[in-house]
């Protein structure tokens, strides 16, 4: 195996590069007089002597491996440590929800205002789970401070629409606010002045809130505890999930990390985001059709007396140019911690859109670009004056990929014997955290899931490789969702 010869000589060279400092004094002009000493004389044993018993200090084994430590590993090796089962998590990134992946930064929308009635359903079962999470880390990850939904009537689209949340908050006997007109949804919202006579309605969850998205994952992965064995700053660059069918006792699953690293599991659970294709490959097993989104956010500054009127806001209009996908969003102040507050009066809110650049669907994240679309921050600069006119200028961007599936369902599935994924989370999963892993160590061990998993199916058409199949799945799902808002 390659990757296993590339970790054991890098090894090696780490290991004579420290001795080698350490023998010089950490003094250039002294590394000449020291290169015999770590140079390898033609008496002993051979150098490659070595290498079988450095495979086997190398080699870890494990119940599960999960790939991937964002939202979707993270809550995976937190479901299975509750049913007493061992993980290895390996995270390419710096940490778990590492800086260049979704499920990074200070807060993602929790809220049971959903045009389709299941995600509030599911809304409410992680809830539940999300307590227990705090409970068990003694961290506060949720902080509720309402959401309010308003705009024109754009029809259903990938977030809902604010009909269609009103009506399943009806149908369900949710508590919540309705507001008729952009007068009346001012008047309740001093910091939206925009929204005055214009054709808007507004529908408000004062339960809804957000969650502390990077604290949240190190929280699941406390959470697992000695359950879950972390490798951050690791890459796995080969994966057989069938090294070892013959033989029964044997771990079924071998992949091989950057460094050398064997892992040896019974299971393997792919939760690795917008790198998904490229892991499934590796492994010799059918892509799935999925998208990367890049998906733009920002911080603006704003006067702390102007900023307790900002509410959690998420706003549906009808595109005003090409690249103008028309979902807007706004969190209060609060729901921003890695920014402190200035001491001059001063703090931010986090304004961000739920619509991709104009590049479009990306295949992989080989053409991501983490700079953004000059044009898209335009556009968020241009929503801020026009609906917050006391906010001000916007001091930093970001850009985070968001794996999307033609339907905007996620997918959770068994893939191959022995290999579960999740993916397709869309920016949108991550409320439901606990849940999803729970759901997902079902699949692990063959369990009853606590949600239904039939709508998350990876054999499902808009999962097709066939462009056609999926686009007529997206329009029945669309077709389905007008219905339910109709009924």
């Amino acid at each position: 195996e390659p990757s296993l010869m590339y970790g054991w000589i890098r090894s090696l060279s780490k290991e004579k590069a420290h001795r080698m400092s350490d023998l010089a004094d950490l003094k250039a002009h002294n590394m000449a007089d020291v290169l015999g000493e770590v140079t390898p004389g033609r008496d002993g044993d051979p150098v490659g002597k070595t290498f079988p018993n450095w495979i086997k200090e190398n080699t870890k084994k494990t119940d599960t491996l999960i790939i991937g430590g964002g939202m979707a590993g993270t809550s995976t090796a937190f479901g299975l440590a509750q049913k007493n089962l061992n993980s290895i998590l390996v995270e390419r990134g710096s940490s778990v929800a590492p800086p260049t992946a979704s499920s990074n930064g200070d807060s993602r929308m929790y809220r049971q205002m959903y045009s389709n009635e299941f995600f509030s359903k599911m809304q409410t079962t992680a809830l539940e789970r999300w307590r227990e999470v705090e409970e068990m880390t003694g961290e506060t990850l949720l902080q509720k401070n309402g959401l309010l939904f308003y705009g024109e009537d754009t029809g259903e689209t990938v977030e809902g629409s604010v009909l269609g949340a009103k009506q399943t908050m009806e149908n369900l006997g949710l508590e919540h606010t309705f507001y008729e007109s952009g007068d009346d949804i001012a008047e309740a919202f001093p910091a939206l002045a925009g929204c005055k006579g214009m054709p808007y309605a507004g529908v408000c969850e004062d339960t809804a809130g957000h969650i502390k998205a990077s604290k949240a994952c190190k929280a699941m992965i406390t959470a697992a505890g000695d359950s879950c064995e972390v490798h951050t700053n690791s890459k796995i660059v080969s994966i057989d999930v069938n090294a070892n069918t013959d033989n029964k006792d044997a771990k079924r699953i071998c992949a091989t990390t950057e460094d050398g690293l064997t892992i040896m599991a019974d299971n393997c659970v792919i939760a690795a985001g917008p790198w998904t294709n490229q892991v499934l490959k590796m492994a010799d097993l059918d892509t799935l059709n999925l998208k990367v989104w890049e998906i733009q956010w920002a911080h603006y500054k704003v006067e702390k007396s102007v900023a307790d009127s900002i509410p959690q806001a998420f706003h549906f209009r009808k595109s005003q140019t090409a690249e103008d996908g028309g979902l807007y969003y706004v969190f209060p102040a609060s729901a921003t911690e890695s920014i402190p507050n200035m001491d001059d009066g001063y703090t931010y809110v986090k304004v961000g859109v739920d619509f991709e650049t104009p590049k479009g669907d990306l295949e992989g994240m080989d053409s991501f670009d983490y700079n953004g679309n000059a044009k898209v921050l335009e556009l968020m600069d241009g929503w801020v004056k026009e609906h917050l006119p006391d906010v001000g200028e916007r001091i930093d961007a970001y850009t985070h990929p968001y794996t999307m599936t033609a339907d905007s369902y996620f997918v959770m599935d068994n893939i191959a014997e022995g290999v579960s994924l999740f993916s397709g989370g869309s920016g949108r999963a991550f409320k439901f955290a606990p849940t999803i892993g729970d759901m997902m160590a079902s699949l692990v061990t063959g369990d009853e899931s606590p949600v239904d998993l039939t709508p998350f199916s990876a054999k499902r058409e808009a999962l097709a490789a066939d462009e056609k199949a999926a686009a007529d799945a997206t329009s029945k799902v669309a077709e389905e969702a007008l219905e339910l808002v109709a009924a």
